[in-house]
């Protein structure tokens, strides 16, 4: 009896999580048809439509005359590989030679830390940004030296990996070609590819490691991975958090999903495979952190940033956004740092609790521009140093057509599910987990459209999935003619 209420339970939690993923779909369509209206930008209709346009197509087509799937199935799985990979690749390292961006703000200073880092073997005792990248980008600059292009050209192999662990772990949701579909559509995704022209300084790295520990994730909630997927999880879940702090919080994610997707609460492989992943996340983390001890005097986990970008974003001034406040200050030592980091940290919960109206206020502007845009970017990009025109207002429309497609997708499909009352699988209870936790977390902290970047290979998969099912939750069409002329003879 105690079981059956437990099951009970856990599938009503998941109904709930997986129904505020969709009604967030819509928010998210909201925010997107009204940002160019807030800002009073009406040709940023203009990409928009013609993402309606596009999605309209695709739905008139449907599935049965598209040829892709058929195409894609008939390749070799080696072959198809290679060019999945390889498009990206080639794609990236193109535009880099091509425009020779100059990197600037945050991807300037990371690079300035790695060859720091380089040059003295010290880490910058300040520890502002978190340290993986500026180890990732010292390697490169050791063997290549010190250079934007460097700094760009490393980002391809984490973009190669991001689409390969994309492409697997599609294959474990849904048939061959649906899968290779979604994996294209993560390869190609344009903001996916022409964002290393801002030389990042996380990115790439960051959604690498996210899509690894969610393949761990999946593994031990199939049963295929057992102990040694757990572990594995959590050493990439520790190493996205010495990418970017908010990775702290995978723990909770990773026991929220294992726990929802067995449909108990107390089982024994699940409390044990999570002990595996958060021993191995600590093991990660731990060396670093006792090296803040030493040049802090105490503990600090990951960097001290954290205070002033809460504070950023939340100040009297503030639009939600950066906010140069925090940042109007000489810091000469570690401990300086430190103490700074937490006043201004008790200066953002002062306002918070203060003015709670102001706060939410903020919390809608940093939802409309996490959500609303993906054009911010282009600001940084240049070529040799120069902002050309023509190259930033192309970059929004290609940048903002393909969101606004996904967007379009990724509404239409939750619509479709919440009025069919479609019950979760594992891929949405995953995706929802993550997509939810940055609403979370991006209602606090600044917003800003490089936030929901992350998540968009794991909404192109559930997309492609969902879109490829029929009204009784099976899959679309035969993908083949031999499968095709099965199906009229059956008939």
């Amino acid at each position: 009896m105690c079981s059956v209420m437990m099951k009970t339970c856990m599938d009503i939690l998941s109904t709930l999580l997986v129904v505020l993923f969709r009604l967030a779909a819509i928010l998210v369509l909201a925010c997107l048809t009204y940002f160019p209206a807030f800002k009073g930008v009406w040709a940023g209709y203009v990409p928009i439509a013609a993402a309606a346009v596009l999605v309209w197509l695709i739905s008139v087509r449907g599935t049965r005359d598209n040829p892709l799937p058929a195409v894609l199935s008939g390749m070799r799985e080696t072959r198809f590989t290679v060019l999945l990979l390889a498009l990206p690749a080639v794609i990236q390292v193109g535009l880099i030679l091509l425009f020779r961006s100059e990197s600037s703000f945050d991807g300037f200073f990371v690079m300035r830390d790695a060859d720091q880092f380089v040059r003295t073997g010290v880490m910058p005792p300040l520890t502002y940004y978190a340290p993986a990248q500026v180890w990732y980008y010292a390697v490169f600059f050791r063997l290549f030296g010190t250079h934007d292009w460097v700094a760009q050209l490393c980002q391809v192999p984490l973009a190669c990996g991001i689409v390969w662990a994309g492409y697997r772990l599609a294959g474990r949701f849904m048939p061959g070609p649906h899968a290779r579909t979604a994996a294209l559509g993560m390869a190609l995704y344009p903001t996916f590819l022409t964002y290393v022209l801002v030389t990042p300084y996380y990115y790439y790295l960051y959604t690498l490691m996210i899509m690894l520990m969610v393949l761990a994730w999946v593994a031990v909630a199939q049963g295929a991975g057992g102990k040694g997927a757990a572990f594995a999880g959590g050493l990439c879940a520790g190493f996205g958090a010495l990418t970017k702090a908010t990775f702290l919080v995978a723990p909770v994610q990773t026991l929220c999903l294992w726990i929802l997707s067995a449909g108990r609460l107390f089982g024994k492989r699940i409390w044990i495979a999570w002990t595996l992943f958060v021993v191995a996340m600590v093991l990660v983390i731990f060396p670093w952190t006792v090296r803040n001890i030493r040049v802090f005097g105490e503990p600090v986990l990951i960097n001290t940033s954290g205070g002033l970008v809460l504070y950023s974003a939340n100040n009297p001034e503030s639009d939600g956004l950066y906010s140069p406040i925090p940042d109007q200050v000489e810091i000469d030592s570690p401990r300086e740092m430190l103490a700074y980091s937490r006043w201004c940290t008790e200066q953002a919960v002062a306002f918070i609790r203060e003015h709670p109206g102001h706060f939410a206020y903020l919390a809608g502007m940093k939802m409309l521009h996490t959500w609303g845009t993906e054009t911010t970017y282009t600001e940084l990009v240049n070529r040799r140093g120069r902002r050309i025109p023509w190259l930033d207002q192309g970059l929004r429309m290609v940048s903002q057509t393909g969101w606004a497609m996904l967007v379009f997708m990724w509404a239409g499909v939750s619509i479709r599910a919440l009025r069919r009352r479609e019950p979760p699988d594992l891929l949405e209870l995953a995706v929802a987990i993550l997509v939810l936790s940055k609403f979370i977390i991006y209602s606090v902290y600044e917003g800003g459209m490089r936030h929901h970047l992350p998540v968009v290979p794991l909404l192109i998969m559930w997309v492609v999935m969902k879109g490829g099912r029929n009204d009784h939750g099976e899959e679309k069409e035969l993908t083949t003619e031999e499968d095709r002329g099965t199906e009229k003879t059956r008939k």
